[in-house]
């Protein structure tokens, strides 16, 4: 009796354990889960730990909480001067409703073609409200800014939270960049002519105001000087007035002595007689007889 009874207590655990192992499971931080009955969802489940279901008619679909990248391919554009751009797109998203997700896109595959079909929609949108300079550098911050508001609305719907759309990089076509750098290159040529115009025209306004300048400085430099040598000539004549009224007949030996100075310096020949009034100071040099 005791072993029948040991029998049937091990039969309820394993049965037990089994009911347990197909009632419980668990769903991890990085996770999110989806309860299916015979195909059809019934709850949705976000928060981590252990969690239960029907055993046997329920089971559990598993889904990345994990914020995700999706990377378009590189397209071409049109902007509004009706020129071409290749755009490369990339967006970080995340499944924040697993039961609307499923309903909507079942999975991350068929998710990222769908919100790769809403990016590119609204770019499109976007670029061709906008020139080629605006959506270069102009505009370019706000036009991500309005991609991802409008991305991140429409993307609701399939249970999907969009955080960020990004342009990595925008060229021209090869056809294309060939021509646009020769436009460029004859922009800034034209800038240089200007610029060096300009240069030009005001080095020769600096080079006539410095020659005026200079020749002001120089009128004003001879007259001062014809005025100081003016000045010094009527002193001088005054001296030599003076000296001469004081004693006339030393200021007439000083200037002959001048005049022997500078005759009898140079290596010139001078012929004169010996009774030329030049010699005149030599005749009255005669020494009286001693007494």
């Amino acid at each position: 009796m005791n072993r029948i009874a040991g029998i049937a207590i091990a039969v309820v655990l394993v049965l037990g354990a089994i009911i347990a192992a197909f009632s419980l499971f668990t769903v991890d931080e990085t996770e999110s889960a989806l309860v299916l009955q015979f195909g059809e969802p019934r709850a949705s489940v976000t928060e981590p730990g252990l969690h239960v279901k029907r055993p046997f008619v329920q089971n559990v679909k598993y889904f990345n909480a994990q914020v995700l990248d999706f990377d378009d391919q590189a397209r071409t554009y049109v902007t509004s001067d009706k020129k071409n751009l290749i755009i490369d797109a990339y967006s970080k998203w995340r499944i924040v409703e697993p039961l609307r997700f499923y309903i909507t896109v079942q999975n991350t595959m068929s998710a990222r073609s769908r919100l790769g079909d809403l990016i590119r929609s609204n770019l499109r949108e976007e670029i061709g409200k906008r020139n080629l300079q605006q959506t270069v550098s102009g505009e370019r911050r706000q036009v991500m800014e309005n991609l991802t508001q409008a991305v991140s609305k429409q993307a609701e719907t399939m249970g999907i939270e969009v955080l960020d759309v990004r342009i990595k990089r925008t060229d021209l076509p090869q056809e294309n960049e060939q021509a646009v750098y020769d436009r460029m290159a004859a922009e800034r040529e034209r800038e240089a002519r200007e610029y060096r115009a300009e240069g030009a025209e005001q080095a020769e306004e600096i080079m006539a105001t410095a020659d005026r300048k200079r020749s002001e400085i120089l009128a004003q430099a001879r007259r001062k000087a014809e005025e100081v040598k003016g000045q010094a000539d009527a002193k001088a004549t005054k001296i030599y007035n003076s000296a001469y009224s004081l004693d006339s007949e030393f200021f007439a030996l000083y200037r002959s002595l001048q005049g022997y100075q500078r005759a009898f310096t140079g290596d010139e020949l001078m012929v004169l007689s010996p009774e030329s009034e030049f010699f005149k100071f030599f005749k009255r040099s005669e020494t009286k007889p001693k007494q």
